[in-house]
């Protein structure tokens, strides 16, 4: 029994290294395919947003975090997405950092200092969110909460690709091909 075990993990794993995935990757893309969990709240702009109805037809990338100790990794997605796709037309990105329910009555303070020092023209790519955030935890399958978290979705609102910490060149190239991909689909 511990033989075939053995076997089909060995098995396993190297089916998993001929595709290029590492273990770690492996599980954290349980997630491709589902619809991106509803999330309503506003931007720094005033503008309420729902996701993923918010940006239906659009290919979308939503950046996550839970920590502020997250900016530098959310900054190392949002660049390239921005610089490639920012200005055109049929693609957005959102930035959400995700604020526990505690802190609801700092929002004004939190969302002003953000307004402050964030560039005007992007107030309408972060929207704040202050709440339970448990279950987009568990709808999303995070786990660590010291890692930022990108979503690209398609222009139905499903996730069709993940990515978790600081951006790697290999990633970064993964992201950009998949939104190519979806853009070109009809």
């Amino acid at each position: 029994m511990n033989k075939v075990l053995s076997i089909s993990l060995i098995t396993g794993v190297l089916s998993m290294a001929s595709l290029g995935i590492t273990a770690e990757q492996a599980g954290n893309k349980g997630v491709i395919g589902m619809k991106f969990p509803t999330l309503t709240t506003d931007s720094l702009a005033g503008d309420t947003v729902t996701l993923p109805d918010s940006v239906t037809g659009k290919v979308t990338l939503i950046v996550m975090s839970f920590k502020r100790d997250s900016q530098s990794q959310n900054d190392s997605w949002l660049g390239p997405f921005e610089k490639e796709f920012g200005k055109r037309q049929g693609c957005f990105f959102y930035e959400v950092p995700m604020i526990r329910r505690r802190f609801v009555f700092m929002a004004p303070l939190i969302d002003s200092g953000m307004r402050a020092a964030i560039p005007n023209e992007k107030h309408k790519n972060v929207i704040t969110y202050y709440g339970d955030v448990e279950p987009y935890k568990q709808a999303l399958k995070i786990r660590d909460v010291y890692s930022g978290y990108a979503f690209l979705l398609d222009r139905q609102g499903i996730i069709r690709w993940q990515g978790q910490g600081l951006a790697k060149p290999e990633d970064l190239k993964a992201l950009l091909e998949t939104a190519q991909r979806i853009i070109l689909e009809k």
